[in-house]
């Protein structure tokens, strides 16, 4: 369970990385084709989300985690959950936009594949 634990947090880091980066591949590869987030922006499936980060029209420039609980649900699915204050470029100016966030992770043949992911805005 603690290398579970870790193998999830370790990912929840790239994804952020990726989302920083402007690094759709990442997310391309670690979302599964039917994977939808939900937002204060709307319910976003994969066909928008990749391109939407490829775009990175409002980089992300800081996205601190807290809080952080990995929730295993069986062998194969888990949810974290945190606090994330993301810190945007927004028309040349820094906005904090905190939120809570969970990811639903699933173990596809040996790799974690995220399923769904939520934010909350604070």
């Amino acid at each position: 369970m603690d290398a579970m634990r870790e193998k999830l947090l370790e990912l929840e880091d790239l994804l952020w990385k990726a989302n920083r980066e402007g690094d759709g591949d990442f997310y391309q590869k670690y979302l599964l084709d039917d994977a939808v987030a939900v937002t204060k922006f709307g319910i976003i499936d994969k066909a928008t989300a990749v391109p939407g980060i490829r775009i990175n029209h409002n980089p992300f420039v800081k996205t601190d985690r807290s809080d952080e609980q990995v929730i295993t649900v069986d062998d194969h699915t888990a949810i974290v959950t945190y606090r994330v204050d993301v810190t945007a470029l927004v028309d040349g100016n820094e906005v904090h936009l905190p939120s809570y966030a969970s990811t639903v992770w699933t173990d596809v043949h040996g790799d974690w594949r995220v399923a769904f992911h939520q934010q909350t805005a604070l």
